[in-house]
Parts: C-alpha cells; sequence; structure tokens
C-alpha cells in the first residue's frame, strides 16, 4: 500500500455543489523539490475514458506548465462545455456519478460516449455525492469502488476520481487507491499542483470556477501555474448565467478557453498528466455493517433509500423519508391501514453482498434500529446462503408503541448465514419511524 504523503488534509466546507466559487487564492511558492508519483510515468497515456479513439492532439507543455479543465457531477449542460473544447482541439476531464446517468438535469449515457469518442475523460465522483471522511471504511469502499464498477458496467474505465466537497483524509485516498484510480482531486485553494504531484490522491486546486469567478481571476489560476512551471486543475461545475454560485456564464467560459488557445500552455487531462494504464476494477467486497443505515440517501422514482429495499407498498400501505431523524437529515416512515400491516416492509436490499452485510465472526450478531411508533413493531429478517439463495422472512418478538425514539434490539440465530437482510415491521395499522439501523 502507497505512503500516504500527509496523514490530514485541509478539506473547504461548502454552502453547495462540490466546489465554492471564489477569488484566486495568494501565490504559494509551496515545496521546491517535485517528489515522485505513485501513480506511475508522467508522460500522456491511454485515455481511460472507455470508447476507445483519438482525442485532441496536446502540446507538450511550454516550460512544463499545464492545464486540465476539470468538470464534476456530471450535468447535462456540460455537454455544451465539452463541445467548446472540442472545437478549439482540447479535452476535459468529467467526473460523474453512475448512479445519476440519466437522471433528469444530468448526462446520460450517449451524451457521455459521445464525449468520451471525442477525447475527453469520465472519472469517478462517488455514488451519491458523500462527505468520504464521514464514512465507515465500508461505506466508503461502496461509494468509491461501486461508483468505479458502475462507470465500468456503462462503458467507461475511469482512471481519474474527485472528492465531493474537496473533503479528503487519509482514510479516503486509500480507499481510492484500493478502488483502482490512479489519482484524486482533493483539497482546493492552492495556486498551482506540480506536474509530477507529491500525493497523486490528493492533487491540489484553485478554487471552483463560478459565478463570483471574474475572467481575471480563472486566467489567475493559470498564470501562477506557468510562474511555477506547474499544474493548474480548474474546476467546474453548471454552464448557465444566473443559475447559482456554481453556474459559471457562458461567455466568461468560452473567453478562458479562447485566451487559453493563444498562450503556450498545454490543455491535457488529468489521466494524461498522471500517466499509467488503466487498473482494474476490484471485486465486491460484501460490507460488515449495515450500508446507509440512517437513510440519508435516496435514489429514483419510488424514492427508496440506498441499498433499502420496499415490499408491500399500495395505497393503504406507504412510505415515505421525513424530517425530524435520530441522527442525520432524514428518517423513514411507514403508515399502514389496511388490515396486514407486516406486509409492509422496508429493509436492507437483498443481494450478492453490495449492500447485504455479512454477519462474521463466531457469534451471531444483535440486530439493532431505532423507531418511533403508534403501534407495535418487531423484527423482519432473511438470510442468504453460501450459494447465494435467500431464505424466506422470520419475525422476531413484538416492540411497544412510543413517541419517543428507542432502541429495540434483538440476537437472532443465524446459522451459516453469508449474508443478512432485516428491517422493522408493524404489527398492527398505525404508523412507524425509523432511524439508525446497526449490526451489532
Amino acid at each position: 500500500m502507497r505512503r500516504v504523503v500527509a496523514a490530514a488534509v485541509v478539506a473547504i466546507a461548502l454552502a453547495a455543489g462540490c466546489g465554492n466559487p471564489g477569488t484566486a487564492p495568494e501565490p504559494s511558492a509551496g515545496p521546491t523539490s517535485a517528489g515522485p508519483t505513485s501513480a506511475g510515468p508522467t508522460s500522456a497515456g491511454p485515455t481511460s475514458a472507455g470508447p476507445t479513439s483519438a482525442g485532441p492532439a496536446s502540446a507538450e507543455p511550454a516550460g512544463g506548465a499545464v492545464v486540465s479543465l476539470t468538470f464534476d457531477d456530471g450535468l447535462r449542460r456540460q455537454e455544451q462545455m465539452a463541445r467548446e473544447l472540442t472545437e478549439r482541439g482540447m479535452a476535459g476531464t468529467f467526473y460523474v456519478h453512475s448512479t445519476r446517468v440519466q437522471a433528469d438535469g444530468y448526462l446520460d449515457r450517449a451524451q457521455l460516449t459521445r464525449m468520451a469518442r471525442a477525447g475527453h475523460e469520465i472519472g469517478g465522483h462517488t455514488r451519491t455525492h458523500a462527505r468520504l471522511p464521514e464514512l465507515h471504511p465500508d461505506e466508503q469502499r461502496r461509494e468509491v469502488c461501486g461508483d468505479r464498477a458502475g462507470l465500468a458496467a456503462l462503458g467507461f474505465t475511469a482512471r481519474s476520481f474527485a472528492y465531493p466537497f474537496h473533503a479528503v483524509d487519509a482514510a479516503a485516498e486509500a480507499v481510492v487507491e484500493e478502488c483502482g484510480y490512479s489519482s484524486g482531486r482533493g483539497r482546493a485553494g492552492a495556486a498551482a499542483e506540480r506536474t509530477a504531484p507529491a500525493d497523486p490522491y490528493n492533487l491540489r486546486t484553485p478554487l471552483s470556477v463560478g459565478a463570483r469567478t471574474t475572467l481575471a481571476q480563472a486566467q489567475e489560476y493559470v498564470i501562477a501555474a506557468e510562474r511555477r512551471k506547474g499544474w493548474a486543475i480548474l474546476v467546474f461545475h453548471d454552464y448557465c448565467a444566473g443559475c447559482g454560485p456554481l453556474g459559471v456564464d457562458p461567455e466568461l467560459f468560452t473567453g478562458l478557453l479562447d485566451w487559453l488557445r493563444g498562450r503556450a500552455v498545454a490543455v491535457r487531462t488529468v489521466g494524461d498528466v498522471i500517466g499509467g494504464d488503466a487498473r482494474p476494477v476490484p471485486p465486491v467486497r460484501a460490507p460488515s455493517i449495515v450500508l446507509n443505515a440512517s437513510l440519508e440517501n435516496y435514489f429514483g422514482k419510488e424514492g427508496l433509500p440506498d441499498c433499502w429495499q420496499l415490499d408491500g407498498r399500495s395505497a393503504k400501505a406507504t412510505f415515505g423519508r421525513v424530517a425530524g431523524a435520530r441522527s442525520g437529515r432524514w428518517a423513514g416512515r411507514v403508515e399502514v391501514t389496511g388490515s396486514d400491516p407486516a406486509r409492509l416492509r422496508l429493509a436492507i436490499r437483498q443481494d450478492d453482498g453490495a449492500c447485504a452485510p455479512t454477519p462474521g465472526g463466531t457469534e451471531a450478531p444483535a440486530l439493532s434500529v431505532w423507531y418511533t411508533s403508534t403501534a407495535p413493531v418487531r423484527f423482519a429478517v432473511s438470510t442468504r446462503s453460501g450459494d447465494g439463495v435467500w431464505a424466506g422472512w422470520t419475525t422476531g418478538p413484538e416492540f411497544p408503541a412510543t413517541r419517543a425514539w428507542r432502541q429495540a434490539t434483538w440476537k437472532p440465530r443465524l446459522p451459516d448465514a453469508a449474508g443478512i437482510s432485516f428491517g422493522l415491521v408493524l404489527a398492527a395499522p398505525g404508523q412507524a419511524t425509523f432511524d439508525d439501523f446497526a449490526l451489532r
């Protein structure tokens, strides 16, 4: 495992999106000796954006200076930004969430494929735009490795990664490397990075180019890199005027590209600057904890929490997320007015280990969840055998209705279980709110 250069880093706390637009940072000379990179040679390597086609030619850096134009979140309007780059013989790095491809307002697979064929790089950005340092290592692996696997399933072999919110620490860096990435774009607020970075898993950037950024400030980011013969990694989000703090005015963006084209500085993707071949996506490792245990991340038109499944929904059996959670922002609430309340069941998704945890250890774990309810509740549990077959649902003892948050725990027998799914169900018509599931 790579020796982490910095055990602690400074993450910029942002009001919205991945980065915060601001003024140009004060130039900082930084270290004067270039350390070796652990991500391979710094000569341009093959594009890692999936479909293979020759991208725009890129001149060698004049005096060592290089610029990378990077774009976060896979927003639909970024396709126009990619077109403008292509028209000028440039290529960018687009960090996308595999789970949001095809979603409203985001790039779809066909758009990303066209961009990749034009020479743009497709990189990873976690599944749910998560702050990695706040997560358990198992959650981090699902966010990072799962996202890279999702991009691979769509046809894109991602080499480069960007930390949402620029939030990074040594543990997050280790997971990004473990998941097969060659670099991680990290800390914001630096004037310039080295072209041979001391720590390729925490690449330093200026603040995001956004609504408050002027053309002169964006140009200064590049000029600062030219002075140091370094690497300016510029960060963009949306492409619009007056649409929010992270939207860049199209006139500013076009003006910056035209200005860059007239300068003796190379514009290259992050993957090409770092270099090296694409590494394989590691196999799925079954988690030892309940993922998305606080029901914070939701996806899809049905509004279900990531890594959870819902059975038995009907006009008289409903589910939704609600505020007033025990921890975090959201809790899950079920309500049943019919005669068979146990049929409405929110439980960990029954899969091959991407979400369903493995009990592990020599002793069966206790199941735990916090709840409030107007009627009694009980656990429902199902286990997966070693050959991948899920057993039917069994239920545990009842727990009383409670207006205040109460922890329910139960230690069922789980003989030879390779995976486990569980949740709480109502034992009588009523309403129940759940939060903070755990294996203990």
